[in-house]
């Protein structure tokens, strides 16, 4: 045979390659036109709205209770203050009540063998009203601040005595707050009576209504507000979702497709490595030889693929001090000895360049920036390795003389599987995603600087958290 150039052709001609599988394929990088669905809230989504509609009506209720306790409460005090100021008026005249700012409207009972001294009252507001009992419980005199106050509920002998017992105001029913005091004795057949000084919570309880009926319309826009926002919020959620799962399907796919390659060719050159026929031994050898040369690439993706599933897991990283000086002295002078057409130089700033990270990853980070550099820019291309800190940071930058980077590429350039258009160089596309997850994992970041006039080729910057 006069060589094996053909090898590969001869195989797939037999029929032992599939070449739509290798020829026809979408190209990683180009992925087809997305087809636009509308985004309709599923039930996460609608969990997310009725579980903001659930805090937010919980916190509207909440906080219209508390401000209604607390202004009842308020009120409520201001109330007990006046009866308690009210209930030390007094003393005793004689049966005549023309001395009183207010006629007294005098029960009509029978009972008056020797009649309860009148109560000189004080001037009272419209929600006041003084009772003057006896011990049975029978109004003897009424002093009414106006003409609607609210009935006053019956008292036993036994209730106006427990009542009188007190030194604070009470609640009498629905509608009243009062304060009972024992009347001095009047005569010998008298055991004297109480005095029954309270006041009508009705306006008290008004307000409240009010300051609650205020909330409630005050809580309606806000409440339609929180509404719309929980449905953006909702909508937003799904998207991000079907996004991640739309990412996830075409990691999948791509990644399944890139290891199915090298398995197809395998299979093919392990079917002809079977033929015992001593003329075609050299091309079996050769046939030997891609397949190990096919299952290294894949051991490579799979190697490849499992790390970026422990950095997104966030599985720990074994930390020590890493001089990424030396570290980069190393990367540098391996690509040098490893490709002496490419040239490379290194850029170092003076002083301490030490961070916490694991010396392994971050040795991948560099080396995969510069293999990125050296596979897709022409020959002669110049690389710079440069280091440095910055507010706190040390930043290792990458650039390169070459080409640069398209604009269309650049939005999802670190994402899997992301090659040019235009490349032939071997590779997963895994490296730059690669990159990102080591500098995420150590507290830093990746960026992609934007093209300048004076320097057309890529410029990648990583930034790691100095050491403390």
């Amino acid at each position: 045979m006069s060589g094996f150039t053909g090898l590969g052709e001869n195989i797939r001609a037999a029929g032992l390659l599939a070449p739509s599988d290798t020829c026809r394929r979408p190209h990683p990088g180009r992925p087809g036109p997305p087809v636009e669905q509308p985004i309709r809230p599923d039930h996460a989504g609608r969990r997310t709205v009725g579980f903001w509609l659930i805090a937010t009506l919980t916190t509207l209720g909440a906080v219209a209770t508390l401000s209604a306790h607390t202004l009842a409460h308020h009120l409520t005090a201001r109330t007990d203050q006046e009866i308690t100021r009210s209930s030390g008026f007094g003393g005793h005249g004689g049966p005549d009540a023309s001395s009183a700012p207010g006629s007294p409207e005098t029960s009509t009972s029978s009972y008056a063998p020797a009649p309860i001294p009148v109560l000189r009252a004080p001037s009272l507001s419209r929600n006041d009203l003084v009772l003057v009992l006896d011990t049975k419980g029978n109004v003897v005199e009424r002093y009414p601040g106006s003409d609607g106050l609210p009935a006053f509920p019956e008292l036993t002998p036994t209730r106006l005595k427990a009542y009188a017992a007190r030194a604070n105001p009470s609640a009498f029913g629905e509608s009243y707050r009062a304060m009972v005091v024992r009347a001095p004795e009047a005569g010998r057949n008298h055991e004297g009576g109480y005095i029954v000084t309270a006041r009508s919570t009705a306006d008290d309880r008004r307000a409240v209504e009010r300051l609650l009926q205020v909330e409630t319309a005050a809580a309606l826009p806000l409440l339609a507000t929180v509404l719309i926002g929980a449905r953006r919020l909702g909508r937003r959620e799904v998207r991000e979702r079907h996004d991640t799962e739309r990412r996830l399907r075409e990691f999948m796919a791509t990644a399944g497709h890139e290891l199915r390659n090298p398995l197809t060719t395998i299979s093919g050159y392990a079917e002809l490595a079977r033929v015992g026929d001593p003329a075609y031994e050299p091309m079996r050898q050769e046939a030997l030889g891609r397949i190990a040369t096919e299952v290294g690439r894949m051991s490579t993706l799979i190697d490849e693929l499992v790390l970026l599933t422990r950095l997104d897991l966030g599985q720990p990283l074994q930390l020590t001090c890493v001089d990424l000086a030396q570290l980069c002295r190393d990367a540098v002078s391996a690509a040098r000895d490893c490709h002496p057409d490419r040239p490379v130089r290194l850029l170092l700033a003076p002083g301490d360049h030490t961070v916490t990270g694991d010396p392994l990853r971050l040795h991948q980070l560099v080396a995969n920036l510069l293999a990125n550099a050296r596979v897709h820019t022409p020959p002669g291309t110049t690389t710079t390795l440069g280091l440095g800190t910055e507010d706190g940071y040390r930043v290792i930058e990458v650039l390169d003389d070459g080409p640069g980077i398209p604009r269309e590429l650049r939005a999802r350039l670190f994402d899997p599987f992301v090659r040019g258009e235009e490349t032939r160089a071997a590779g997963s596309g895994l490296g730059l995603s690669i990159v990102t997850a080591i500098a995420t994992a150590h507290g830093g970041m990746v960026t992609l600087e934007p093209s300048q006039p004076s320097h057309r080729g890529a410029w990648f910057r990583v930034r790691i958290p100095a050491s403390s």
